[in-house]
Order: C-alpha cells, then sequence, then structure tokens
C-alpha cells in the first residue's frame, strides 16, 4: 500500500513538474519592428542605412533568443487605390526576418498612424474607403468616423480619423475580410512562418474607443470622451434599447451635454440611465470585437492563431466620484461591476462568445507601469497599473484564454522595476509571454534594457 501511495504521488509530482517546465519552456518573447523600416530613424539617412541597421537588430535579437518579430502591416500604405495590393514592402521585411531564423508575428493595421515628432512615417486610413462608404450607404462622411462629446466652435462633435466608426461595420466588414484574404494568398508560402497573426480593432490597433486621443481633450490622466454622438450611433442605442429589454423603450440616448452634467454632479454612479448607456456603448464594441474576429478566424488558416489587443487603461480607477471612469469611457467595460476581474471576465466573453479560445491570443499593455510613488501622484491619476495587470491575468485564466504582455512605454525599459514587473507576470500571474515596443529599445546602445532582456528570455526558457 506504502509502495503504490508514493507511486502515484510521484506520477501526480511528476506531472505537476512536467507541465510546470511545459509552460515555462512554452513562453514567448517577442519584439515590435519600426513603424516603418525606410526613413524612420531618420529622413536623411540613405534608405540601405536603416535596412543594414535593423538587419544588426534581428542579429541581435536572434542571439538573444528573441523568438519573433511583430511587423505593422498598414491597409492605409498597402491599399492605397481600391482593389489595388502592393506588397513589395512586406516582401523585403519578411524574408529579412526569415533570414535570421526568427517568426513573424504580422498585425493587420486597420488604423492610421499619423507623423509624430520621432517618425516621418505616415499612414492614412485609405482615402477611397470614405467616399465608398458614404455612396454605398448615403450617409455622410463625418458620420462615418467616430464623434467625440467634445464639441468645436461651431457646435459639431469632434471626429477621429484614426479608425472607421464600428457602426459603419455593414459597409467596412467586407473591407477587412477582402484585406485578410490577399494577405493570406499573397504570402501562402510564409503561413509556416507566422507565430500568429495580429488584428487591429480599433485606434493605434486596440480594441477601444479613441477617448484619450489627441482630437478632442481626452487627455492622460483625464476621464478620457465619449465617441458615440454620430446619427448612426444614436440610431444604435434605440435598436439595442429595444431588442435588449422591453423596459429600456423608454429609455433617452444621453446628449453629450447632460452626460457632461451627470458625470460632474458625482452623484449618479447608480442611475439606471447611465448604467444602461454604459452598457451599450461597452456592449456595441465588444461585439465589433468579436465580429472582427470571427472574420479572421473564418479566412486565416486554422493552425494559426489570431491574436487581439486591450490596452491598459490603469488611471482613474480608484476615482472616489467615478470610480473607472476612463475603462468606461474607452468602453472596455460596462458600469454594472466595480471589480477588475468580473468586469473583464465579462467583458472577455462577450468578446469570445462562441469563438474557438484555443486559437485566440490576447495581449495586455502597460505590464511595465507600476503604482504611482506619492500619495500626490496618486491623487492626480488614480492609477493602479499594478493590481490592474493580475485582474486582467485572473479574468484571462477563467477563461482558458492565453494572456500576453506588451510594455505601454519604452521610457520605462531603462528602469530596474519595470523588469521586476515583467518578470512577475511572466512567473506569477500566468502570463505566457511578452512582447518590447520597439526593437530598438533592447539592441543597439541600448545596453541596459538589452541585458533585462536577454536575462528575462534565459530565466524562463532555460
Amino acid at each position: 500500500m506504502y509502495h503504490l501511495t508514493f507511486k502515484y504521488f510521484s506520477l501526480g509530482l511528476f506531472l505537476t513538474i512536467l507541465n510546470f517546465c511545459f509552460a515555462i519552456g512554452n513562453k514567448s518573447f517577442n519584439v515590435m519592428a519600426p513603424l516603418h523600416v525606410m526613413h524612420y530613424y531618420n529622413s536623411e539617412i540613405e534608405e540601405e542605412r536603416d535596412w543594414a541597421k535593423f538587419r544588426n537588430q534581428l542579429t541581435e535579437c536572434k542571439n538573444m533568443g528573441v523568438d519573433g518579430v511583430s511587423v505593422d502591416v498598414w491597409w492605409g500604405y498597402v491599399e492605397k487605390e481600391n482593389n489595388s495590393f502592393s506588397w513589395k514592402y512586406y516582401d523585403k521585411i519578411f524574408l529579412e526576418i526569415k533570414s535570421k531564423g526568427l517568426k513573424i508575428i504580422p498585425i493587420l493595421s486597420f488604423h492610421a498612424f499619423e507623423p509624430k515628432k520621432t517618425s516621418n512615417f505616415s499612414s492614412p486610413i485609405p482615402k477611397w474607403i470614405w467616399t465608398l462608404i458614404n455612396e454605398e450607404s448615403g450617409i455622410d462622411i463625418s458620420e462615418l468616423k467616430y464623434n467625440s462629446e467634445d464639441l468645436d466652435e461651431f457646435g459639431k462633435p469632434y471626429t477621429s480619423n484614426e479608425f472607421i466608426s464600428h457602426w459603419a461595420n455593414k459597409w467596412a466588414m467586407p473591407q477587412y475580410a477582402e484585406f485578410t484574404k490577399e494577405f493570406v494568398s499573397h504570402f501562402k508560402s510564409y503561413l509556416p512562418l507566422f507565430h500568429e497573426i495580429n488584428l487591429s480593432l480599433g485606434p493605434s490597433g486596440e480594441l477601444r474607443y479613441p477617448s484619450y486621443n489627441s482630437h478632442d481633450d481626452g487627455k492622460f490622466p483625464n476621464r478620457g470622451r465619449m465617441q458615440c454622438y454620430s446619427k448612426i450611433a444614436e440610431n444604435n442605442f434605440y435598436n439595442w434599447s429595444k431588442t435588449n429589454n422591453n423596459e429600456f423603450d423608454s429609455l433617452s440616448f444621453i446628449k453629450c451635454q447632460d452626460f457632461k452634467m451627470m458625470l460632474e454632479s458625482g452623484n449618479n454612479v447608480e442611475d439606471i440611465n447611465l448604467l444602461n448607456f454604459f452598457d451599450w456603448y461597452n456592449f456595441s464594441l465588444l461585439q465589433h470585437g468579436r465580429n472582427m474576429l470571427k472574420m479572421a478566424l473564418e479566412i486565416i488558416p486554422k493552425n494559426i492563431s489570431i491574436g487581439f489587443k486591450l490596452p491598459g487603461i490603469h488611471w482613474r480607477i480608484k476615482d472616489p466620484k467615478f470610480p473607472r471612469i476612463a475603462e468606461l469611457t474607452c468602453g472596455l467595460i460596462n458600469a454594472y461591476s466595480k471589480n477588475g476581474i468580473k468586469a473583464y471576465t465579462n467583458s472577455l466573453k462577450t468578446i469570445l462568445h462562441g469563438l474557438p479560445t484555443n486559437r485566440i491570443n490576447f495581449h495586455f499593455t502597460c505590464i511595465e507601469q507600476k503604482n504611482p510613488n506619492s500619495d500626490a501622484e496618486f491623487l492626480k491619476s488614480y492609477s493602479v497599473p499594478e493590481e490592474l495587470t493580475y485582474d486582467l491575468s485572473e479574468a484571462a485564466k477563467s477563461l482558458n484564454l492565453k494572456i500576453f504582455g506588451e510594455n505601454s512605454n519604452s521610457m520605462n525599459l531603462k528602469y530596474d522595476f519595470s523588469w521586476e514587473k515583467m518578470n512577475a507576470l511572466v512567473k506569477n500571474g500566468s502570463y505566457f509571454g511578452v512582447t518590447i515596443l520597439r526593437i530598438e529599445d533592447v539592441t543597439g546602445e541600448n545596453l541596459f534594457a538589452k541585458k533585462k532582456f536577454k536575462k528575462m528570455i534565459k530565466a524562463f526558457k532555460n
């Protein structure tokens, strides 16, 4: 009897250790390629110099033990004219990555990238798409964009040009599907090298509203701005109210000025009209994410995983006036639960409903962020990113969904605390891997970050 018990105990212990080793060994460590190699760093440097620099970075990554390189495949860059696709740049960059023995992680980027001070590269959404949908739908172009609660001097909402409003998906979705099919067809020979294919679901590639972007007054660390003040969004609200539940028939769409007043009064946290408004806003976005994933899953071969990303909106979580308000205006959660694990579990359930979770990878940002250092700093942002990253991990784990992490700010990579936190999340937070934003931040002369990333990879792969 003793030997039998010991035998089964040993077998159980062996399997536990085996599973642990398997999980550790299957961690994935990746880097993001530049937004665009040619002339990205400095417009005065010749193109070949840029490619030479990129090749050196790839070699360094391979020597570090990096698994793969994610590459933004810009819709507006490839399909500048309707049904005319130019893959020349991606033929070249994929070949460079392949030649170094690294995996490729394409990101089908259906959002815009506008130039910043550090970049001369831009890729707006194809100009023809606005005209096409306008002609097919009869809807004004400004209505096809996300419309902010903030109004301009003429009393009209500010609009975002970064992503087509998901309320226009009836006309936009066929274009997303067509682009995805063309990509899969053109890169058929590369499919075995694709670690996964990541899908852009909104601004900056994240499933969210542009609630804290540059087109209105939504800025970190304020609450952000609602983006639902187009006529097609309002019509969607009334349709949702009628079909969701009979008791919502009398609900009215909350106008932007009324919304601001309700939040400013500070005593409307449990107002049924406001709760239902956020519920619709959240559900509408999550259904968009689900439909986009469903489209990709049907087109992309079954042996390739599909990745999607949620941003780490870690500020205003502890706001005493309206907890988690920044996440609400981003559309990430609804207002019925202020518990992070429960709120995100519900949101992920909606996104994944009826989809094969074994084919889906979930990416979450802000994994290197730490809580504010002082009370004054906390009172300014009410930020708790350390709590948030573990809440998302628990939510993903409850749904058997693989969660991967990404840093949100390259400046943080020069601090010990960022690497300590990322290591802890991979070790204790059930994160299946890390993607570093971007390749130049852990190669070349960035010796500190390079050393830290190499140490992290070694710790989880050996």
